[in-house]
């Protein structure tokens, strides 16, 4: 078999990229990995199965519900044949993605990035198994709305007891978690699927993952926009800089956590990532016009973003901060008044769109039954509540569905502590050294860092699409900033972006594991399972590194730009010349 030419290798790449997710589609719905259906019971889930089996004939597919049994599913035995194909088919995903960020920028343009994604993104929208059974609770807030005509934020699933819907969902006794952002966008996609006379719940399911992907596809060209907006008109021409972000907006385009997370299980947090790539696109606008209007344009984005997962409005703080570090020397009443409208306009936004669902604070009842407020999942935290409970010998014990166990709450407790401790040590190393938060590149970290501080310390509750978020404005972070190019076209930056995709998406194996609760060697009462938040989490390894790495050369960069240049003589050329050779990466 030839080497295809450098011309048809993208193409290749694509294909072969398409080929692994098909395959990893055929693995996923096996019943031994305990995932769901997508479709459940209509013919185009019959049709979507086929291939699976036909392929296994001796294993039965994913049944149209996942048990509900927690006794059960401890009992069940675990397949390890079935675990170690779903493990090698997200390894060769994750790695032909490794091998296309390495080979790829050069040879391709940004058309046929965005040509590729709506390729790979079909291929997943048809995935006939989810990994997780949010989207039904989507479905269900959205029709408790339009069909029932009753308060989304407000009523509980149990009250539409007798919709097709209610089967397929694990949350019955808790109000919605998502803002009525979100529920706008639900309720029109099913008003829209009622106006084409479709009812059921595989069509929405579809319209979601439809959504979802063109969410994605729009954060893709979000992110070209904004970095070509980034740049002075007299970079716009340079092809390093072009190579750069051809990487940036591959590595987001074809991320597979990404990918998979608003395709397949048509997370809300592709819709979210949209939005806050919108509101950095419109504050590189505003740095070019200086004009107010860009600026609240940004902040509606970014208040539409917190209407959608309230925890987003972490990452606010850091526009006004930006803000105050605009104007440094001007009196303090005059660098507040910007920073105040912007404020006042974030928090008017949000009372406005909650207002029509206050129900007499009745929307407030989520942050008391919410699972996040008192459970820990996927995080160090957990880790150490069952180690705790294994050297005391106790059993964690829910009071109920919504909450869970004491040493749950305390670690709930505990988290939120640090949180609030790293995060305000966060916002005053802003306020007191603005130099680090002044430009646009250094705001979309800032951004960053708080989202993560945020997942990794400050909730004991985690799943693989919140770090979704995390990656687009790291990207958006690398490519708006001087001197990363070469960080973004290195070994160590495509081994970090897959590694990362990996540990997310390998979490969702860590439960399969615990089926038949596998304990340790030396702890025979601690599941293997309760380690997928540390090996998660562990892609942190190379990212910290990586951060640093960037902070050197960017520290290297600034140095030798400020640095006086020495007189040269006739023969050595002119002094925009010499400024020429400045390093830049």
């Amino acid at each position: 078999m030839t080497e295809p030419s450098s011309g048809s290798r993208p193409v290749f790449f694509a294909l072969l990229l398409g080929m692994a997710l098909m395959a990893l589609g055929l693995i996923l719905p096996l019943r031994a990995l305990y995932f769901y259906q997508a479709f459940p019971g209509s013919w185009v889930e019959h049709w979507l199965l086929l291939p699976t089996r036909l392929l296994f004939p001796h294993q039965p597919p994913v049944s149209p519900r996942h048990p509900l049994d927690a006794q059960a599913l401890h009992n069940a035995p675990l397949n390890w044949h079935d675990l170690l194909l779903f493990w090698g088919g997200l390894a060769l995903v994750c790695l032909l993605y490794l091998l296309a960020l390495r080979a790829l920028p050069p040879l391709i343009s940004y058309r046929f990035i965005l040509l590729s994604t709506a390729f790979l993104g079909f291929i997943l929208v048809l995935y006939p198994a989810l990994t997780s059974q949010d989207v039904f609770s989507y479905i269900t807030y959205a029709r408790i709305g339009v069909i029932y005509h009753l308060n989304p934020l407000t009523t509980l699933p149990v009250a539409i007891s007798e919709d097709p819907i209610y089967q397929y969902i694990f949350w019955t006794t808790q109000p919605s978690a998502y803002g009525p952002t979100w529920i706008a966008c639900t309720s029109l996609l099913q008003w829209l699927a009622l106006q084409l006379h479709h009812s059921s719940v595989w069509s929405m399911v579809l319209l979601l993952r439809l959504f979802g992907l063109a969410m994605h596809l729009g954060a893709t060209i979000l992110l070209w926009s904004g970095s070509s907006l980034a740049l002075a008109p007299q970079e716009s021409a340079s092809p390093r800089l072009r190579l750069a972000r051809l990487t940036a907006t591959l590595a987001l385009a074809w991320n597979p956590l990404l990918l998979l997370e608003a395709c397949v299980n048509a997370h809300n947090d592709a819709t979210i990532l949209f939005l806050i790539m919108l509101a950095c696109w419109l504050l590189l606008r505003w740095q070019r016009r200086q004009q107010v209007p860009w600026l609240l344009a940004a902040t509606l984005a970014l208040a539409l973003a917190a209407c959608l997962k309230i925890t987003f409005i972490v990452i606010f703080p850091g526009l006004l901060l930006f803000l105050l570090a605009q104007e440094e020397r001007r009196p303090l009443w005059l660098r507040l008044r910007l920073p105040a409208a912007m404020l006042l306009t974030y928090v008017s936004c949000i009372v406005l769109l909650y207002w029509p669902f206050w129900h007499h604070g009745a929307v407030l009842r989520l942050f008391r039954v919410n699972p996040s407020a008192s459970m820990a999942r996927n995080t160090l935290y957990e880790f150490l509540v069952h180690l705790y409970a294994t050297i005391v010998h106790i059993r964690l014990i829910q009071m109920n569905p919504n909450t869970g166990s004491l040493p749950e709450s305390v670690a709930h407790t505990i988290a939120s502590l640090l949180f609030i401790l790293t995060y305000a040590g966060l916002c005053l190393h802003a306020l007191r050294r603005p130099a680090s938060i002044r430009s646009l590149s250094a705001l979309f970290g800032w951004m960053a860092l708080a989202w993560l501080l945020f997942c990794s310390v400050g909730s004991t509750w985690f799943w693989p699409w919140y770090l979704v978020s995390w990656v687009g404005l790291s990207l958006l972070a690398l490519v708006s900033g001087k001197g990363r190019p070469a960080l973004l076209r290195s070994r160590a930056f495509a081994v970090t972006a897959a590694f990362t995709a990996f540990c997310m998406l390998s979490i969702y194996a860590g439960y399969v594991w615990g089926m038949e609760r596998t304990g340790l060697p030396f702890l025979p009462g601690l599941q293997i399972s309760w380690l997928r938040g540390l090996w998660g989490w562990s892609f942190l390894l190379l990212v910290i590194p990586l951060v640093l790495t960037q902070r050197r050369r960017q520290q290297t960069w600034s140095t030798l730009a400020e640095q006086p240049l020495p007189l040269v003589s006739h023969g050595q050329g002119s002094d925009r010349q010499q400024r020429g050779r400045l390093p830049v990466s």
